[in-house]
């Protein structure tokens, strides 16, 4: 047996660097809003109260301005429909009900604040589009309108990566390189490192069957260069997916598709057409329970023998 001893002010720095690193691992998967509470001559507005919600997520956050009427909700859920409602005594309260927080991305909003004559309100319902002021790398988000309408070959998400610039396929096995540079890829799930190392590649995306379902996720960020070092551990790009939640709503869905030889052209340079059977199955439903405390998401599928390559996969769940 092999005994370790680490002294008190060793096990203490230690302690330390995984307290600061653990923020940078969790914000991974997660997105945030900003912002600058301003009057109308430009001046900043310190102590504003700033209320940050998501209500088909049961999102709440209330914070303050700082001395320069700046404010950051952080670790927020990737999602479309925040508000953000700003309010200060002796001004108009302002609300912006338009943000769409996309994984890896910092939205901007600016509030200017009018003098109340009375008891006045300031809703913001359609914006034009905020930039992410914070980002210096290049990056592009694959939304949900694209995985759920896109056509894909087997199912396999993170094929929409070949979606963003200067990635192309590495090989036959459905591996990617970005920029020319094949391996030294990250992949991250939900803000975790789910990287195989050995076959450089997402855990159980080409050699076994085990892959995240297509309705399993919500959209997924793709990192080609310039990243910041809160991802780090990558030569080549970085792959950041975020899985689906519960809602306050109830949504549902159900799949089957089916393919055999009949529907495959002969291979010119084969003289038969081999015997080939796939289908896949599936559904999904998410919502609250009766009681209205919480919210979850339940997926179910399966891929029976008779692939190619032979494998099963299922069922698998998701909360």
């Amino acid at each position: 047996m092999v005994r370790f001893s680490i002294s008190f002010p060793v096990l203490a720095g230690l302690g330390i660097l995984l307290a600061r690193g653990a923020p940078a691992q969790q914000l991974a998967g997660t997105g945030s809003i900003s912002g600058i509470v301003r009057d109308i001559s430009g001046a900043s507005i310190p102590d504003a109260q700033v209320e940050v919600r998501n209500e088909p997520r049961g999102i709440l956050r209330i914070l303050k301005t700082d001395l320069g009427g700046m404010f950051s909700a952080l670790a927020l859920e990737p999602a479309d429909g925040y508000s953000v409602l700003v309010a200060k005594e002796s001004f108009a309260a302002q609300e912006n009900r338009s943000v769409a927080v996309q994984v890896g991305a910092d939205v901007t909003v600016v509030f200017n604040l009018a003098i109340a004559s009375s008891q006045t309100s300031v809703a913001v319902v359609a914006a034009a589009p905020m930039a992410d002021l914070t980002r210096m790398g290049v990056s592009q988000v694959v939304s949900d309108s694209q995985i759920m309408n896109l056509p894909i070959n087997g199912r396999r998400v993170d094929t929409y990566v070949l979606l963003t610039p200067a990635v192309v396929p590495d090989g036959v096995l459905g591996l990617v390189s970005f920029r020319g540079i094949a391996g030294g890829n990250a992949f991250l799930t939900d803000g975790n490192d789910t990287s195989n190392q050995f076959f450089d590649e997402n855990a159980g995306r080409t050699r076994i069957f085990t892959q995240i379902s297509q309705d399993d996720v919500q959209e997924f960020q793709v990192l080609s260069s310039g990243y910041s070092a809160e991802y780090g551990r990558a030569s080549g790009g970085i792959i950041n997916t975020v899985t689906r939640s519960g809602s306050n709503d109830t949504h549902g869905t159900a799949y089957w598709f089916f393919r055999n030889r009949t529907l495959d052209a002969r291979d010119p340079h084969s003289s038969i057409n081999p015997p080939e059977r796939r289908y896949q199955t599936g559904a999904s439903i998410r919502g609250q329970d009766r009681q209205g405390q919480a919210v979850s998401f339940l997926q179910w599928r399966i891929e029976p023998p008779g692939l190619p390559a032979g494998g099963f996969a299922g069922p698998a769940a998701a909360f």
